[in-house]
């Protein structure tokens, strides 16, 4: 179920009128998420000014990334000053990612040390500030210890309190790997009380690190091969891992994987990635197209049946799209934009805004200050038995905080008060309540909202 950023949804409970706004980061009626990762090495293939704003929602501008003191660095061409003037012209957001594969080293002696953490945070804080970014997208690949796993929550956890004291407004992602092998280092279900989504990287199921050779990304695993897939991704972080749907942006890869093999499956070596750009013209050179109609995706063989590509295409990417909405989740991600650059078109991108319904109108107000009011996540949730909740008024305010049950019956009223100006916190002890789905109310003169949590006993 999406929410709308603009016009609140009105939810009647028994009689009672709740006005429902920023359950999950806000998305346009009608539309859903699509984040697509800009790296800073295509600025001149893709100029700012050539990007198709109307077709995404969100630009993950890749990449800087953490030395083990604090500090922060990047590429050399990653100060992009146009990129971000003109995302915000086209009414969009920008975040700032960190990491990425090659990039990562520094993260796991960063946050295993309190002050270089605490660094860390601060040079964030102001990076994305002063630079004008909407937020920031954690990359760390890979977590690779149980101390790794601790540290990387308490990262995020900072991060989000750092963003939140400094400017509420600030969005928080970070990417989510489809499978348990790299999987089980990350806390999700801690993590996900502090990051807004999560980029669910549905890809590389097959690359040099086999020998044989497979699909890079297919859409549903074959009963031949248990490597993974699109499906068994999403799965995994929802089902096993209790990540909720509306946190979910489906990763689509604008890129493949050539192997030096005669058969899919069969022995091979290579493996490498190639952009989209660098496949499609393999067709017009004698390639031969084959459709997986049991993974849905497409291959191609070249003509003397010894190298074998896997990667998407527009209608592959359009089922993905469709599995994406018709399993609820928030939206797409892609990596990376700028890879299916042919000529004056982009064929893989058109299709993911076909599919997806278009993005033309603001697509996101990500806990705007502007709003002169914001309602945060309560935490922990679920809770037992007690829970914080937290607001950020503009101004010096009147408000109330209400707790109503599943019927829509007021059960307790925390605050009913004037607020102090900035960030407030107030705690809720639910001993005595029932186990079950409760709402939480913030109103005032002039604004209105309501979130839910879950007591568990």
């Amino acid at each position: 179920m999406k929410h709308c950023a603009i016009s609140p949804q009105r939810v009647r409970m028994a009689g009672l009128t709740l006005i429902t706004s920023l359950l999950i980061p806000n998305v346009v009626c009608g539309q859903h998420r699509v984040a697509a990762y800009y790296p800073s090495w295509l600025r001149n293939a893709l100029p700012a000014n050539q990007i198709k704003f109307d077709k995404i929602t969100h630009i993950n501008h890749a990449f800087a990334w953490p030395l083990a003191d604090g500090a922060i660095t990047g590429y050399e061409n990653l100060d992009h000053p146009e990129l971000i003037a003109a995302t915000h012209q086209a009414n969009k957001n920008i975040l700032i990612s960190l990491g990425g594969f090659g990039q990562s080293d520094g993260f796991a002696p960063m946050a295993a040390d309190s002050a270089a953490r605490k660094k860390f945070v601060e040079n964030l804080v102001n990076y994305c500030i002063d630079g004008g970014y909407d937020g920031a997208d954690i990359d760390w690949e890979f977590p690779q210890t149980t101390a790794d796993r601790a540290n990387l929550t308490t990262l995020i956890k900072e991060i989000r309190e750092g963003f939140n004291d400094n400017n509420p407004g600030l969005l928080l992602t970070m990417v989510a790997v489809p499978g348990d092998f790299n999987g089980h280092w990350h806390d999700y279900p801690a993590l996900a009380a502090y990051v807004d989504w999560f980029n669910l990287m549905t890809y590389d199921f097959h690359g040099p690190w086999f020998s044989h050779a497979g699909h890079n990304a297919p859409l549903f695993q074959p009963p031949n091969d248990f490597d993974g897939s699109v499906d068994t991704g999403l799965k995994y972080l929802n089902r096993t891992r209790g990540i909720p749907k509306e946190k979910i942006n489906l990763g689509l890869p604008f890129y493949g994987r050539e192997f030096n093999s005669a058969v899919l499956y069969g022995p091979s070596t290579g493996g490498n990635d190639l952009p989209y750009n660098a496949i499609a013209p393999n067709l017009a050179a004698g390639w031969q197209y084959h459709w997986d109609d049991i993974s849905k995706v497409p291959y191609l063989t070249n003509p003397t049946n010894s190298k074998l590509t896997t990667f998407d295409d527009s209608l592959s990417i359009t089922m993905k799209c469709d599995y994406a909405k018709q399993n609820g989740l928030a939206g797409v991600m892609i990596w990376a934009l700028g890879y299916d650059i042919i000529g004056d078109r982009q064929p893989l991108l058109s299709a993911v805004a076909r599919a997806m319904g278009g993005t033309t109108s603001v697509s996101e107000q990500p806990r705007m200050i502007a709003k002169n009011f914001l309602l945060f996540n309560n935490y922990p949730n679920p809770f037992n038995p007690t829970t914080t909740i937290t607001f950020y008024i503009e101004t010096d305010t009147p408000v109330k905080l209400s707790i109503y049950d599943i019927t829509g019956k007021l059960v307790t009223v925390l605050l009913n008060t004037t607020a102090l100006r900035g960030i407030n916190k107030t705690t809720w002890d639910a001993t005595g309540f029932a186990n079950g789905l409760y709402f939480y109310k913030l109103e005032s003169a002039n604004f209105s909202e309501v979130k839910k949590m879950i007591l568990i006993k």
